[in-house]
């Protein structure tokens, strides 16, 4: 399957396309959202948005496939179309999306620990960025040393923490979630945007 023709067909089901302002932001407000897309994306003019609400039948295979449950707001996932425009014509880049992976409960500094993976998937559907957002953990795990390890890899290959992905040092869960929320995102594009895409 092309992923090209398939952002394609799926910006083109949007009828009139809705800016992605015109949403309710993941993290409370759409100036920060568009920080973080920005960050995924920086090449992007502007940022479409495809909300996408799972059938129960379309959770229990997404969840077989994946090995783990989705946790509430990921069977209701806003997809994040990146788009250039040039020369008045639109060009699409590809597709991000961010998943908030559960860890187990951990306080630093008095709050509970978060972990936001922002993934972006290009028009191939490779990974072409991950970022991780609002982490007060081991930093390592938001730089560039270890997420960019992710980019260039399909939903074929193998997101498991070992000899070809190193976890960052005693963060070796926290390496694995982000690894298993780049596998998700790209198996929920597939299923939301692809060919074979579940009705």
């Amino acid at each position: 399957m092309k992923y090209l023709l398939a952002l394609v067909l799926a910006f083109a089901s949007f009828g009139t396309p809705r800016d992605a302002d015109a949403h309710l932001a993941t993290f409370g407000s759409w100036e920060i959202t568009r920080e973080y897309l920005g960050e995924l994306f920086p090449e992007a003019t502007d940022f479409l948005s495809r909300d996408v609400t799972y059938t129960d039948a379309q959770v229990a295979a997404i969840e077989k496939e994946l090995g783990f449950s989705l946790y509430p707001e990921d069977k209701t996932p806003t997809f994040y179309i990146a788009v250039q425009n040039v020369g008045g014509k639109r060009k699409l880049l590809g597709v991000a999306i961010f998943i908030d992976p559960r860890l187990q409960p951990k306080v630093i500094g008095g709050s509970v620990l978060r972990l936001e993976v922002g993934i972006a998937v290009n028009s191939k559907g490779q990974i072409h960025k991950i970022r991780v957002f609002d982490y007060r953990g081991n930093l390592a795990l938001t730089r560039p040393a270890f997420l960019d390890q992710f980019n260039g890899m399909k939903l074929d290959d193998k997101f498991v923490i070992g000899p070809k992905i190193k976890a960052v040092d005693g963060e070796a869960e926290e390496s694995q979630l982000v690894a298993n929320a780049a596998r998700e995102a790209l198996y929920l594009m597939k299923v939301s945007l692809g060919k074979g895409a579940q009705k």
